[in-house]
């Protein structure tokens, strides 16, 4: 099952693969503060010209399968 807590916890991997798709993206687009998420996809959606579903679909795209096991 998806959840926002899959995005969360693998941050580190997703960023990573966000970086090399799109390199346009600075640290601070990249930066996720928690109590913040929609400020920060709705960012990413913006600096990216994608509504909230097309950006989840890559973010969760870029979770390690074994990852998404153990959720």
């Amino acid at each position: 099952m998806r959840t926002n807590n899959s995005i969360k916890n693998n941050w580190s991997v997703i960023k990573l693969g966000l970086k090399d798709r799109y390199p346009q993206l600075s640290k601070d687009d990249l930066t996720y503060v928690h109590g913040y998420e929609n400020e920060f996809l709705h960012n990413l959606e913006l600096k990216l010209g994608m509504n909230r579903e097309q950006l989840t679909t890559i973010l969760y795209s870029l979770i390690p399968s074994e990852s998404m096991q153990k959720v």
